[in-house]
This record gives C-alpha cells, sequence and structure tokens, in this order.
C-alpha cells in the first residue's frame, strides 16, 4: 500500500525541512532557483488552475513502492550509533555510519534534492524526496555536491563524509522518513550489511 501523498510536496519543501522548522533547527526553505544575493526576491507564481480529475499514474518499473522501498547503503562503514538511541532527552531519528573525511556519500534511492545546506546541530546537509512520502536526510558532510531541484540517481554521490555540526567524528547520519514520521533506516536499508 503506498503512503498517502505528502502534505507542502507542492510548495517545494521537504518534510525534513518542515520538521525542522517546526523543531526550531534554524533551516530556510531555498529558492527553486538560485539567485544572487542582493536582488529583489522573484515574484510570487500565479496560483494554479485546479487540475482535471484523471486516475492516479501508475507506479514506474524500479520505483520504491515496486521495490518495496528498498534503499542502498549511502556508505559503508560501521554503525556508531542506531535508530532510537537516546540523545539527550530525545532519540536518535537514524544511523550514524562511520566514513573517512572526504568519501563519497552516495543517494539511496533515486530522487529529488529539497534542501542542500546548512541545518543547526546537523552541518552540512542533503535532503531527497523519492516519492511516495519518502525522504533521505545526510549530515554532517564536508562537501555537498547537489543542489536544491537537483534529480540524481541511485548510487550517485550527494556529498563527501565530513563532521560538521554536532559530530565528535566522521561519519554520515542517515535518515529515512515516511509521511514525515522517522523510521528506522536499519529496516529499509539492503540487507548485504553497511560495514
Amino acid at each position: 500500500m503506498s503512503p498517502a501523498p505528502r502534505p507542502g510536496a507542492a510548495a517545494g519543501i521537504g518534510l525534513f525541512a518542515l520538521a525542522l522548522v517546526a523543531a526550531g533547527c534554524g533551516v530556510r526553505r531555498e529558492p527553486e532557483v538560485w539567485r544572487p544575493p542582493g536582488l529583489p526576491p522573484a515574484p510570487a507564481p500565479r496560483p494554479a488552475a485546479p487540475a482535471p480529475a484523471v486516475p492516479p499514474p501508475q507506479e514506474p518499473p524500479g520505483s520504491l513502492v515496486e521495490e518495496e522501498a528498498s534503499f542502498a547503503w549511502p556508505l559503508r562503514g560501521e554503525i556508531l550509533s542506531r535508530y532510537g538511541a537516546p540523545r539527550g532527552g530525545r532519540r536518535h531519528a537514524g544511523v550514524d555510519i562511520r566514513g573517512r573525511r572526504g568519501e563519497p556519500v552516495l543517494a539511496a534511492a533515486a530522487g529529488t534534492v529539497v534542501f542542500s545546506g546548512t541545518l543547526r546541530g546537523y552541518g552540512r546537509t542533503v535532503i531527497l524526496s523519492h516519492g511516495d512520502g519518502y525522504e533521505t536526510l545526510y549530515a554532517h558532510n564536508a562537501d555537498l555536491l547537489v543542489g536544491p531541484g537537483d534529480e540524481v540517481v541511485r548510487g550517485q554521490p550527494v556529498a563527501t563524509v565530513g563532521r560538521t555540526g554536532n559530530a565528535t567524528t566522521e561519519h554520515c547520519h542517515f535518515e529515512i522518513q515516511v509521511n514525515g514520521a522517522a523510521v528506522d533506516p536499519l529496516t529499509f536499508l539492503e540487507q548485504d550489511g553497511g560495514g
């Protein structure tokens, strides 16, 4: 069964970004088209005409729904911290995978970049939307290799391993959310292991 369409999808901002704003993590919505500093904002788009009632499209071959949401490991390495581990009165929302500084962090599935920038606590971060309510987050990166609106393929480098934000060692913090709710990434990652 497919998850319900995610709210805010038409606004071009991912659920991670919406949740982080609500949590006061200092995320800003990135413009859909980069504009040099100092230019006035682009005029607001005209409201779209209501879409005609059409049946939902069939899932293309290789979609997350068809593959039962199988994700590739973004990095091969030792798992430093698991989903749900206590973190300062909260629970860890993802997994931390040890890496070497500058090692590529790979897209876990094909998708669209909805955020590429710095988030308080997370440091340099990339968030991808994979459709059907699925989003992935890759944090604490040294370098960001993609920007908002970029389409990526599974296994494409999106960042490099770093130690930005609240990180004590080089690693990739990896999260999966389904319709805005964090889930244990280990239940969605391919079983050939990360380390």
